[in-house]
């Protein structure tokens, strides 16, 4: 017996699925972005501002990122980053961004990455970060959990004929 999804349950999966994919390929993008910028020129850069910021979760806990601006300059032209890395974003542990922001508010130069087809794209750090492990771990996860879900519940309308195949009765 084939089990048809309602309308409702298809249109209520699907958006769970579309969140899924969603932060899974902002992960890989950023991995994707980060590991290119491994190859990209450098230029000396000078940070402007550089500080922890706290913001609250949406459990109302406190969430800490490093909110930097620096300057760099690519073929004479001037620019503006506030890029630390692909992925990057804030977390409770504000020991570790406080970590990064010591660094570069100690420092009186940096080593500014940027993209040549788009000078002003930049970043400080490249390769694989927590943050991005964090989107590609949570977004698969999410993604196994809601095809689950829905194996289920297209699973849980169908008969159970391998008892009724089995039976063995008397009359």
């Amino acid at each position: 017996m084939k089990v048809m999804p309602t309308i409702g349950f298809t249109l209520f999966i699907s958006l769970f699925f579309v969140v899924g994919f969603g932060i899974l390929g902002y992960g890989i993008r950023s991995l994707v972005l980060s590991n290119k910028a491994k190859t990209w020129p450098t230029t000396k850069g000078h940070i402007e501002t550089c500080m922890v910021t706290e913001s609250s979760d949406s459990e109302g806990g406190p969430t800490y990122r490093v909110d930097v601006r620096y300057n760099y300059t690519v073929a004479g032209k001037q620019h503006t980053g506030d890029r630390i890395a692909f992925g990057y974003a804030g977390s409770g542990q504000r020991s570790m961004h406080q970590e990064i922001a010591d660094r570069l508010a100690a420092a009186k130069t940096v080593l500014v990455r940027y993209d040549p087809a788009n000078p002003s794209r930049a970043v400080l750090s490249y390769g694989l970060n927590l943050s991005t492990i964090i989107l590609l771990v949570f977004g698969t996860t999410w993604l196994l959990f809601t095809t689950g879900f829905a194996a289920l519940w297209l699973t849980s309308s169908l008969s159970d004929t391998g008892i009724l195949n089995t039976l063995v009765t008397t009359r």
